[in-house]
């Protein structure tokens, strides 16, 4: 159980005037919190913050009688919210044990048509795997290989450098003569056409703002932090790129069409906090997803968003395929996620066996107060 949500929703119930204990303002409180649970942990933890909090009230008390009465009101408020995007909280396991099953064995088929030696291993290691003891936030129940997994830390250290050879071409550990040269030229124009300036500016108006001091950093919520220093940031880095106006960065949780589509017709998709969008022939391609926390990050919510990532960059290279069959091994989905100060760049490939791999490529320190 979420032991911050709980701790917050108690404490309101407990030290609120009654007059502001209200159906909407505990909702409020699970939406500042924001963690990523089940519907049906959601609904324990108010109702065990609603009876403990009415332990401290007299039996009969005009109290009392609230706390027993928002509880129906809060619980049907908070899943409409859900159901239409505005509460965010971790469906129930959306992948049944036949559909594991099944993802499994097609793994398994893929994996086992290559005889070289890294997926005749990877297919021993799938193999060996007890089904029933997978969940949903496994990513090899959607049939993709992270290569933080124990399938391929078990590999030996030779097939797991080979396992690894596509961070290495995309993180090179040295540019040839004529792209730094490249490299150069872009960085001069991007200097002259001040966007260096611009993304300065932008930072530096944010770090300046009282509310990203030390004094402030535990009550500041994501929204604040996504709004006022990831979201210009990546306008930023990204202005003057020459893509016109094909390209889209999206916040505010908007809805992904490419979760949508494969959910299949009426199901709501997931909602990233931040995508790059772009247009072609006609059509609209989610290319980065960027999961972002609060600039206090607790060990829970880094989790949660790591595996909303991952399955955010599966179901865009799905939809991608699906309409537009880019390359095998030629074309992968970014996946950006911000914990706390940190940024972690991910990447989602599909090999030329049919494979998703998922690779964690670097981090970087976002400067803080």
């Amino acid at each position: 159980m979420s032991t911050d949500l709980y701790t917050k929703i108690y404490n309101f119930l407990v030290n609120a005037e009654e007059k502001h204990i209200t159906a909407g303002s505990v909702i409020y409180q699970r939406i500042e919190e924001n963690p990523q649970i089940s519907q049906t942990e959601l609904r324990i933890i108010i109702e065990r913050a609603v009876s403990f909090a009415n332990n401290n009230n007299g039996r009969g008390s005009s109290c009392y009688t609230t706390l027993l009465e928002i509880f129906p009101e809060i619980c049907k408020r908070t899943f409409g919210l859900r159901d239409i995007g505005a509460v965010k909280t971790h469906e129930e396991d959306t992948i049944t044990p036949d559909k594991i099953r099944k993802n499994i064995i097609e793994l398994k088929g893929k994996l086992k048509k290559n005889t070289t030696p890294l997926y005749q291993h990877l297919y021993s290691g799938v193999n060996n795997i007890t089904i029933s003891e997978l969940s949903w936030k496994d990513p090899l129940v959607s049939q993709v290989i992270s290569d933080d997994s124990r399938l391929v830390q078990q590999l030996s250290g030779h097939l797991q450098r080979t396992f690894m050879k596509p961070v290495r071409q995309m993180v090179p550990t040295a540019l040839p003569l004529k792209v730094q040269r490249k490299c150069d030229e872009f960085v001069s124009t991007f200097i002259e056409n001040r966007v260096f300036d611009l993304s300065q500016k932008l930072l530096s108006h944010s770090w300046n703002n009282p509310v990203f001091g030390s004094d402030f950093v535990e009550s500041l919520n994501e929204g604040t932090y996504v709004t006022n220093v990831i979201v210009p940031a990546i306008r930023a880095t990204l202005k003057d790129l020459p893509l016109g106006k094909s390209t889209v960065i999206t916040s505010s949780e908007r809805q992904s069409s490419a979760s949508a589509n494969r959910r299949g017709v009426g199901r709501i998709g997931k909602r990233p906090d931040v995508m790059f969008v772009m247009k072609y022939r006609g059509k609209y391609y989610e290319l980065l997803y960027i999961e972002c926390s609060r600039l206090f990050c607790t060990a829970k919510k880094e989790i949660d968003d790591r595996v909303k990532l991952w399955r955010e960059c599966n179901d865009g290279l799905y939809w991608t395929r699906k309409s537009c069959k880019p390359d095998k091994d030629e074309f992968s989905i970014i996946g950006i996620q911000v914990a706390g100060n940190k940024l972690l760049l991910n990447v989602l490939i599909r090999d030329m066996n049919d494979i998703h791999r998922y690779y964690y490529l670097c981090k970087a320190d976002i400067p803080v107060q």
